[in-house]
């Protein structure tokens, strides 16, 4: 089955590429336009890599945190793109306005933390019987069902604010939800991490 225009539109819009970008552009035409969506990528991709940085100390007191931090950035940002599409779509078709925007939010964080809690238990549990650390265990929980929160309930957020600047909602609004999910992910799990080892050595 061939795609249709829309869809395809919708998924180059997610990745901050213009109407006018196509395959047959001129090459610095297309380096023109894609270049500052992927200056504004590294730039975010440093704010992770200062954040982990930052708890460097804690990462050498247990070296095991590192082997899950792509689990904590990955289902928190995919729990954040779900929620993401569902807010692009329903502002496109006039379901989601700012009058019911309050009620939307509300609905999405109780999505958001029914599922950081199911998903949270399944990889603490791995966590414990992997490495056999119990701290650990209970740190990436926890840390998980922070990070499947905040990324269901940015998810409303970044669209919903691109729109009341009156920008397209669609229009990199992945790169931004990355961004936070990756930097407040590792934040909120390293200083999870940094508190309960502290209490327990």
């Amino acid at each position: 089955m061939r795609p249709s225009p829309a869809s395809t539109w919708k998924w180059t819009r997610k990745a901050g590429l213009g109407h006018d970008d196509t395959i047959f552009n001129k090459t610095l035409d297309s380096v023109k336009k894609r270049l500052p969506w992927l200056y504004l990528n590294l730039m975010t991709a440093l704010t992770s890599v200062l954040v982990i940085g930052f708890f460097e100390d804690t990462i050498k007191l247990m070296v095991a945190l590192v082997f899950f931090m792509p689990v904590i950035a990955g289902l928190g940002g995919n729990a954040g793109g779900q929620t993401l599409a569902l807010i692009i779509r329903g502002i496109a078709l006039g379901e989601v306005t700012f009058e019911n925007a309050k009620r939307v939010l509300y609905r999405q964080i109780a999505v958001g933390i029914t599922n950081g809690i199911a998903v949270g238990t399944v990889i603490a549990i791995i966590a414990y019987f992997w490495k056999g650390i119990p701290v650990l265990g209970l740190v990436i929980g926890l840390a998980m069902i922070i990070s499947v929160f905040a990324g269901t309930m940015v998810g409303v957020l970044i669209p919903l604010a691109l729109k009341r600047f009156n920008l397209d909602p669609a229009l990199g609004s992945n790169i931004l939800l990355t961004a936070f999910t990756d930097a407040f992910g590792f934040f909120s799990y390293l200083t999870l991490a940094t508190i309960f080892i502290k209490l327990l050595t």
